[in-house]
């Protein structure tokens, strides 16, 4: 899909997803903003950036010398050169026990999607306490978001199904450009289990491989190494640091600063910091 089109999906499922100049930027946080396509670089215009009063903005840069921080993305790249049989046995084992469970493949059956996958987004929400639009564990709320995401094009709608054809479990990515962004996983926890993701995130890296055009996979912002961090690193995706330009008001530097110091040093972040588990470099898969 083009970007426009991806702005409009974003929008369609209750994102803030405001144009300036010619980038499109979302708004993470009250008030601050990112481009929509984060691992992007931009040269920096004042018409393009979002207005400075309050809040504040970050972005990647093509000019190192714009730059004041950096930015770490979890990619997979090189998508057409993965192959089940170039993981270490252990990842292999894992997968092929969980494909003796579940079937993935392409969500086609719309009921089935609203229905069984709201029982599978219900029971995801109760093992995480996913703060992320809570409505969605309330039906109407949760068919209307289905709706949406069947509006946008070149979406890459995969189903986790148990032997008995129900679905337990969904993951939806969005193809933009010559990259595949990973928006969205969740599955009931009994079959997250018995191996769910790990077959799941295999069919995604598995189904990019296979489509001509898709250059590498967009997993998600790297989050200071944190628990999901860890889990994708282990299965392959790298950490791609890029310099970038953070902007922010006095007033929100200093709430960060002092009062949320994890999240302040995060955005802040120059350098890739080279714990054991936090590499700039890929774990073995």
């Amino acid at each position: 899909m083009t970007v426009d089109e991806y702005a409009e999906a974003r929008r369609a499922l209750g994102e803030r997803v405001e144009k300036f100049g010619s980038i499109y930027w979302v708004c993470t946080k009250r008030f601050f903003f990112r481009p929509i396509l984060p691992y992007e670089a931009y040269s920096l215009k004042k018409a393009d950036l979002p207005p400075g009063h309050i809040g504040g903005f970050q972005c990647v840069v093509s000019d190192p010398n714009e730059a004041n921080a950096v930015m770490g993305f979890l990619m997979l790249e090189q998508a057409k050169d993965y192959a089940l049989g170039k993981l270490e046995h252990n990842r292999r084992r894992l997968i092929k026990n969980a494909g003796k469970q579940f079937v993935i493949k392409p969500i086609v059956d719309i009921t089935s999607f609203k229905e069984a996958g709201f029982r599978a987004y219900c029971s995801f929400y109760e093992r995480t306490h996913y703060s992320y639009k809570p409505e969605r564990t309330k039906r109407e709320h949760y068919s209307n978001w289905v709706d949406s995401v069947l509006q946008a094009p070149k979406t890459l709608m995969l189903g986790g199904f148990d032997l008995n054809g129900e679905l337990r479990a969904v993951s939806l990515s969005y193809w933009v450009g010559a990259t595949l962004t990973y928006t969205t996983f969740f599955s009931d926890t009994p079959a997250l289990e018995q191996g769910m993701g790990e077959i799941m995130f295999h069919a995604l890296r598995e189904a990019a491989s296979q489509t001509p055009g898709i250059r590498d996979v967009f997993v998600r912002n790297y989050q200071g190494g944190n628990g999901m961090d860890h889990y994708y690193l282990l299965r392959g995706a790298k950490l791609v640091t890029k310099p970038s330009r953070l902007e922010l008001d006095p007033v929100s530097k200093c709430i960060l600063r002092f009062c949320f110091p994890a999240k302040y040093n995060l955005l802040c972040e120059t350098r890739c910091q080279e714990k054991p588990h936090t590499a700039c470099v890929s774990a073995q898969p």
